[in-house]
Parts: structure tokens; sequence; C-alpha cells
């Protein structure tokens, strides 16, 4: 089948957004810590220490982390190669238009 998956070493994607999403999931903690703001960028720091993009492209199934210039060259050759299988995954039309 044609299916690929790639990821640029400089994706940052995963179950939890750092923007925005270390505040909603810590929320609890940081209302109760007596120097919000301060606890926030020791659980930021935290999460940088133990995230790591090979790991979450191994979780997502990603196949190869690539050099962001050859996403181009990439992409023509996975569509190449998508619609030299296209026919026998789809097979031939069952009907066609009438006149």
């Amino acid at each position: 089948r044609a299916v690929r998956s790639w990821a640029w070493p400089s994706g940052d994607w995963g179950s939890l957004p750092p923007q925005g999403g270390i505040e909603a999931a810590f929320r609890a903690e940081l209302d109760a810590h007596p120097d919000p703001q301060t606890r926030l960028a020791e659980i930021t720091r935290e999460m940088e220490l133990v995230s790591s993009r090979f790991r979450t492209a191994e979780t997502f199934s990603v196949q190869d982390i690539i050099d962001p210039r050859t996403t181009r060259r990439r992409l023509c050759e996975w569509v190449r190669d998508a619609y030299a299988v296209l026919p026998r995954l789809v097979g031939e039309p069952s009907f066609s238009l009438r006149p």
C-alpha cells in the first residue's frame, strides 16, 4: 500500500501542545501554588527534559524523520507510487456513464 508517514525534526506534536496544554493539564496545581508563573516555568522545563521527538514519532508510527528540504521530492514520489497502486486498490468500474 502507498502509506507513508514522515515528520520533520522541528515538529512539535503529540498529545499535549506545549503552549496552553501545560496550563490546562496542571491547572489545579498552578492555582494552588503561591507563585503560579514560577511553577509553570518549572513544569515546562521538566516537560522539555523528558520530551523526545523520536519517542513521539515512534508512538505515532512515523516511519522516518526527514530533512524538510526533501519533502517536495518525497511527496512527488509518494503521489507517483500511489497512482501506480490505485487501479489495484479500486478495481474496475462497476458501471459507466450513460449517454
